[in-house]
């Protein structure tokens, strides 16, 4: 009897030009935090740009890949490492400039998670997990550099603080992308869709001032006084 291929497998089929994008952007950005991440708790050095940009770049793929009972695509192909701490040199220089232009920092930071989305999704697809573990993965994606990055810098963890939604905004993203491979729309269309729902709601967010709701705290069950 002939054995099926393993489904893990086929998570090769993700481009590899979309894995790489989505590396860049976060290293990029993860060398620009640690560059002007300087207050009375950090002041990192040059290594500490090198740690940033890997971390912010590949900790949300790593953490899928190990889910998924793969060995991390980062650990597989060395251009995953290289394009990482080249883009976090890049984010080291440009970081002045980038840091005058709130606006554009914003739009990197949405562009990082929408990115991080699209491959997650596409990862988990392809690894033959129903719809509910693409949303999670393609959201731990998303979102797992940031947390990593919060935790070594002895920052609050952006996550779960109530603030301008995002990884709402990566579930939200996911679910759209699953949403639509499930009507028969083709990945790149999916992937498309995804990314710019990831991006735009972000960015009316942060444009508008909205904030991820806050817990119920009872209020719900109690009763009105007579």
């Amino acid at each position: 009897m002939r054995h099926a291929a393993p489904v893990t497998s086929q998570a090769a089929h993700v481009p590899l030009w979309i894995d790489l994008a989505a590396v860049a952007v976060g290293g990029m950005q993860g060398g620009g935090f640690a560059t002007l991440a300087k207050d009375e708790r950090n002041d990192f050095d040059v290594l500490g740009v090198a740690v940033f940009a890997l971390v912010v770049g590949l900790g949300g793929g790593v953490v899928r890949d190990v889910l998924l009972g793969q060995v991390p695509a980062a650990l597989q192909d060395d251009r995953y490492l290289a394009t990482a701490l080249l883009a976090g040199l890049a984010g080291m220089l440009l970081a002045e400039a980038i840091g005058r232009a709130g606006r554009l920092v914003e739009a990197l930071d949405a562009a990082v998670v929408g990115l991080f989305v699209v491959v997650g999704c596409l990862k988990t697809q392809s690894s033959g997990l129903p719809a509910g573990a693409t949303i999670l993965l393609g959201t731990v994606t998303g979102v797992g550099g940031a947390v990593l990055r919060d935790l070594l810098a002895q920052q609050p963890v952006h996550l779960v603080q109530r603030s301008t939604p995002y990884a709402l905004v990566a579930i939200l993203g996911a679910a759209t992308f699953v949403a639509l491979e499930g009507v028969g729309a083709s990945d790149a269309v999916s992937s498309v869709a995804c990314l710019v729902v990831v991006f735009v709601v972000r960015m009316l967010a942060l444009a508008r001032g909205w904030q991820s709701p806050g817990p119920v705290v009872g209020s719900a069950w109690r009763r009105p006084r007579g």
